[in-house]
């Protein structure tokens, strides 16, 4: 069985674009198949804003990949996929449909994280229109939310919060300071958990795949206009958390009490970007969501809480509906 530090890169070309191709890996059971059963179908999982598939927490990955396929791809433009970045979330999953089809993955659970949850949702909601044949078994979504519609209820980061997160998630480099405000509380706990998670992001080495090991997206850049992954990823936020963002096939707002499949919405109890009342008003608009709030906890969660969300999503992807 393939781990997260030892899984091949796999290439799929694209034969509609001169441009693009999909880089992907399997991460568990090598096989993958379209039978949509509680353990077989792979569970396809979204990074967040600049990430890539080297740069995921092993811990999280592998636990996850005990029972089923999971699925890691880089966004087109990204990592080691090539072709023009997305510039809206909706743009972003229908490259995620054509590449389902091309891959012969006609029914996937979709697990979306930060920016990954944006798109997680279009994924789902756009699937029956997109023309691919791939259906989405059951979604979730971690540290997300629906469209900042005018008085829905979704809320943005405070002020003060706001103005620190371009800084710190934008700029040439990452450091573990901009991470551990980013993404973990601020106190001991918090800061162990980011430790403990920045130690585990160097297991998936050169030496332990065979493969070199890609930084995070526009990592060092010396010039904004090089910066073109990180401003397709921006401009997919900001379309997203616009009215205009909010309509058709870029919105969830207007359309997640039409999602009839179970959904899973989770969060830490205090995300620095994305305010944790966020997850309870998004599940509200959804028949079958289910929400889970981790204690002490912020925009990571899944990473401090590695092993026991993995159970949990588990759990939320066998039970009976």
């Amino acid at each position: 069985m393939s781990t997260y530090q030892t899984a091949k890169t796999q290439y799929l070309k694209d034969p509609d674009s001169e441009t693009t191709t999909y880089a992907y890996r399997i991460i568990g059971p090598l096989s993958h198949t379209t039978n949509p059963s509680n353990n077989s179908t792979p569970l396809l999982f979204l990074p967040h804003f600049r990430g890539v598939m080297d740069l995921i927490d092993p811990l999280l990955i592998n636990s996850l990949a005990t029972t089923r396929p999971v699925l890691l791809i880089d966004y087109v433009g990204t990592g080691k996929s090539t072709g023009k970045v997305a510039s809206t979330a909706g743009e972003s999953a229908s490259q995620i449909h054509r590449f389902l089809k091309l891959a012969g993955f006609a029914v996937v659970d979709v697990l979306g994280f930060s920016v990954g949850s944006r798109i997680a949702q279009l994924v789902a909601l756009n699937a029956k229109d997109s023309g691919t044949g791939v259906a989405v078994r059951r979604l979730v979504v971690a540290g997300g939310t629906a469209n900042p519609v005018e008085g829905n209820g979704i809320q943005r980061p405070r002020a003060e919060r706001a103005e620190r997160i371009p800084e710190l998630a934008a700029g040439p480099e990452i450091p573990f300071e901009a991470f551990y405000t980013l993404f973990f509380r601020p106190d001991e706990v918090g800061r162990k958990a980011c430790e403990q998670w920045w130690d585990r992001l160097g297991e998936r080495s050169e030496e332990s795949s065979g493969e070199p090991v890609s930084r995070w997206v526009d990592e060092g850049y010396k010039a904004w206009d090089e910066a073109a992954g990180i401003q397709g990823q921006a401009t997919q936020l900001s379309a997203f958390d616009s009215v205009e963002g909010s309509q058709g096939n870029e919105g969830s707002w207007e359309r997640l009490p039409s999602l009839d499949i179970p959904v899973l919405v989770a969060n830490g109890s205090d995300d620095y970007m994305v305010p944790t009342i966020n997850t309870f008003v998004t599940a509200q608009r959804i028949p079958k969501a289910k929400a889970i709030i981790y204690p002490n906890s912020g925009h990571a969660f899944l990473y401090q809480y590695a092993e026991e969300f993995a159970a949990d999503v588990d759990r939320f992807l066998t039970a009976a509906v």
